[in-house]
């Protein structure tokens, strides 16, 4: 078989990490082929930020675009996959991109991955775009791929058909690196004390991680004396930087490719999102053990049970995050970590998502 995946890029979101890992793991397999297109420019070093986790079984094909829906981004898709002749493509992008291959190279098995809520997609799409994406996934053209159940409610309810696959996100286990040693250190040092409450948040700033929810938490949970410290891990934090410019609890500590390292660190992952698909770095995080804390966003839902694999909230109100961050401190250790990572194995491993991606494929072939 050979499989092509398209990435808007190879930079550090959950949807290009997926990207990646899935396609080590299908290359994995020798009899078949596997190409990794990524639509945006390489030149640009936040757009290869996994690359260097790419198996090197798998063939890296970059379309030196600028953004990832101008008429060269869907003129270089088109050719790239004429050129390929693959037996399967699977955006993680957008479905859009597949308009004119599933019009025009009909023989090839298109599927997409709807990394986020389908009802948030669709409020944040232009008319031409809602209405080719219905066209798409309606009439079966691409074969829409759901992550969770509150990924599946949302695709049925906007687009009123039940054709799409769920497969739970899965992610690969997080590792140490020699550096371990280094950035505990690190991390010894930004605490007040060694008895601080180490609190961890990874992902790029962005509007629906709801990052203002987040920091008014941790410093008024600051101004109140709790003893504490909260490491964010990702880039564009530029515009919080007045903000937080008092704080000695709160540290930005940027992009990390050791991300492991400063999980094993962690005593709670937190998650303050407005909305998500199902997020991989809390997955990340529950393979190493971390407890997670969050709002009740998108797939999280069918992830965390409340005061047994971590901490929900009821709501999106800023109170009752707050309250729910509290009231995780004041129970630190009643969740064990070995039920946390049990919990991950059993559930939200790339083994068993990989796996059945790959039946999929093989499902549409037969068919």
């Amino acid at each position: 078989m050979k499989i092509l995946h398209i990435s808007l890029s190879l930079g550090g979101g959950g949807a290009e990490r997926i990207a990646v890992s899935l396609c080590n793991r299908f290359a994995a397999k020798e009899d078949d082929e596997v190409v990794l297109v990524s639509v945006l420019d390489d030149a640009d070093p936040s757009n290869v930020f996994y690359l260097k986790d790419l198996s090197p079984r798998v063939r890296h094909v970059n379309l030196h675009c600028h953004t990832g829906l101008q008429m060269k981004a869907f003129w270089r898709v088109y050719q790239t996959i004429r050129q390929e002749r693959p037996d399967v493509v699977h955006t993680h992008f957008s479905a859009v991109l597949l308009l004119f291959p599933a019009l025009l190279i009909p023989q090839v098995h298109y599927f997409h991955t709807i990394h986020n809520l389908a009802k948030r997609i669709e409020e944040k799409s232009g008319f031409l775009k809602r209405s080719v994406m219905c066209y798409l996934f309606t009439r079966n053209r691409v074969k829409p791929v759901t992550i969770s159940e509150a990924c599946r409610r949302s695709y049925r309810e906007t687009y009123h058909v039940h054709n799409d696959i769920c497969i739970t996100n899965g992610s690969e286990p997080l590792t140490l690196t020699p550096d371990a040693q280094a950035v505990k250190s690190e991390i010894d040092t930004l605490k007040g004390s060694p008895s601080d409450i180490v609190f961890i948040h990874v992902a790029r700033h962005h509007s629906q991680k709801n990052h203002g929810r987040l920091f008014r938490t941790f410093l008024r949970l600051e101004k109140e004396g709790e003893r504490f410290i909260l490491i964010v891990l990702g880039d564009h934090y530029d515009s919080c930087l007045a903000e937080l410019k008092d704080s000695k609890c709160i540290f930005l500590l940027g992009p990390k490719s050791n991300v492991g390292d400063y999980m094993k660190q962690a005593d709670f992952f937190v998650l303050s999102s407005d909305y998500e698909g199902l997020p991989m770095t809390m997955l990340e995080a529950m393979s190493m053990g971390v407890v997670p804390i969050s709002t009740p966003a998108g797939g999280v839902v069918d992830v965390i049970e409340d005061g047994v694999t971590g901490y929900l909230t009821d709501s999106f109100d800023d109170e009752e995050f707050y309250r729910r961050v509290r009231h995780a401190i004041s129970e630190k250790g009643l969740i064990p970590s070995e039920r946390i990572r049990q919990h991950y194995e059993q559930h939200f491993s790339m083994e068993t998502c990989a796996a059945k991606y790959y039946e999929a494929y093989k499902t549409a072939l037969t068919r």
